[in-house]
C-alpha cells in the first residue's frame, strides 16, 4: 500500500527545491519589475514566421536553407563561372587562329613561339578559373556545413567541374589541330 504521508513530504520537498532553484536562476540581484513592459518588449522583438516553420526553418535569427536551395543557388554561380571562362577561352582561341593565319600567310610561322605565347595565356585563364571555382566551392561547403548538411553534397559540383575542364581541354586541342592541318 502506498504511504500517502511519504508522498506528501516528498512532493513538498520537491516544490521547495523547485521554488528555491527557480528563484536562484531567475534572480540576478535586481528587484523584479512590477510592470510587464520588459516582457512585452521581448515579445515584440521575436520574429513570428508568416509561413510554416519547416520551410524555411528559422533557428534563432539564422535561416536554414534546404540542400536543394543551396545547390540551386550555387549551380547558377558555377554556370556563370563556366560561361565567363568559355568566353575568355573562345576569345583567346579566335586570337590564336587569327595570329596563326597571319603568320602562315607571311611565311613567318614559328609554331613553337606561337604555342608558348598562347599556352601561357591559356594557363592564366585556367589558374583564374581554378581560384574562382575553389572560392565558390569552399563558400558552398561552409554554407552546407553551417546548415547541418554533409560535405558530400558538394562533391557533384567538383566532379562536374573536373569533367567539364577535361572535356573543354580536349575540344581546344581538336580545334587547334584542325587549324594547323588546314
Amino acid at each position: 500500500m502506498i504511504d500517502m504521508r511519504r508522498i506528501t513530504i516528498f512532493a513538498f520537498i520537491l516544490l521547495v527545491i523547485l521554488y528555491l532553484g527557480s528563484k536562484y536562476v531567475l534572480d540576478d540581484g535586481k528587484e523584479s519589475p512590477t510592470s510587464h513592459t520588459p516582457q512585452r518588449q521581448i515579445v515584440k522583438e521575436l520574429d513570428v514566421p508568416g509561413q510554416t516553420v519547416f520551410n524555411p526553418t528559422r533557428i534563432g535569427h539564422v535561416e536554414v536553407s534546404s540542400v536543394e536551395e543551396i545547390k540551386a543557388r550555387y549551380q547558377q554561380k558555377f554556370e556563370d563561372l563556366e560561361a565567363k571562362t568559355n568566353e575568355k577561352i573562345d576569345a583567346l582561341f579566335n586570337e590564336v587562329k587569327n595570329d596563326y593565319q597571319d603568320f602562315s600567310e607571311a611565311g613567318d610561322v614559328s609554331l613553337k613561339d606561337l604555342y608558348k605565347k598562347y599556352a601561357d595565356e591559356g594557363q592564366k585563364i585556367e589558374n583564374e578559373t581554378e581560384a574562382a571555382f575553389k572560392a565558390l566551392y569552399e563558400e558552398m561547403s561552409k554554407e552546407l556545413v553551417s546548415n547541418g548538411y554533409n560535405l558530400a553534397e558538394a562533391e557533384e559540383f567538383k566532379d562536374k567541374y573536373m569533367e567539364q575542364k577535361e572535356l573543354r581541354k580536349s575540344e581546344i586541342l581538336e580545334k587547334a589541330l584542325s587549324i594547323v592541318r588546314n
